[in-house]
């Protein structure tokens, strides 16, 4: 898989079409995504969850716009993304895709993670529990734990592990540990991970490895 792949395409239309967040759950949840239907010269070598920067307009000119979406659903021709409704009226204008992250590529127990909530959340408002840091032979690992709430009434012990940790900038423990988003993105072969907090703990940092694990 090319972690930096891109895209450039021409689209040929664009309709408003609902999903299911975790269809297969009683908590299930509709969302709001838009089929975008291109022509590309190119095989798509994207996987569902994918984040993407979205390049829409000519660069220099007052419609050039860039933003994040989701991959929903990935066929030969179109793709089901999810992104804000505010760039609805953009989508037609869609010049660019450029892939920022893929958990299933990029994290070990993605999978476990998306067919059981139906996507790969961005831990918005989550509580941190734990966090450990470890040296052994100068080689640095995180590990983290955070309680999701998928609703009111489900809640899952998440744990992370990121090995090889390097430029790292950390936040300490408070009283009170709450995640504002989790999110990951690609710096050369190495991920970049930045967790911004609403309170308490967060951090920056390189890894090789990450893994996640429901308990």
């Amino acid at each position: 898989m090319n972690r930096a792949w891109t895209l450039n395409v021409s689209v040929r239309s664009v309709e408003r079409e609902p999903f299911w967040y975790a269809p297969q759950t009683p908590w299930q949840i509709q969302g709001q995504g838009f089929r975008v239907k291109f022509h590309t010269n190119r095989a798509i070598d994207l996987l569902a969850q994918d984040r993407l920067l979205v390049t829409v307009g000519e660069e220099g000119t007052a419609n050039w716009a860039a933003f994040i979406g989701t991959i929903v659903e990935c066929e030969p021709d179109s793709l089901l993304l999810y992104t804000s409704p505010q760039y609805e009226a953009q989508l037609m204008d869609i010049r660019r895709l450029e892939r920022e992250f893929s958990p299933l590529a990029s994290i070990l127990g993605a999978q476990h993670v998306i067919e059981t909530l139906g996507y790969f959340p961005p831990f918005h408002y989550d509580e941190i529990t734990d966090v450990q840091l470890e040296t052994v032979q100068n080689i640095q690992s995180l590990s983290l734990v955070l309680t999701h709430n998928a609703d009111q009434e489900w809640e899952q012990q998440v744990h992370f592990h990121f090995e090889h940790i390097q430029q790292e900038m950390f936040s300490p423990m408070e009283a009170s540990n709450v995640c504002l988003q989790l999110s990951f993105t690609y710096a050369a072969d190495q991920i970049r991970v930045n967790l911004d907090a609403v309170s308490g703990f967060s951090a920056t940092f390189l890894c090789s490895t990450i893994h996640i694990q429901f308990h």
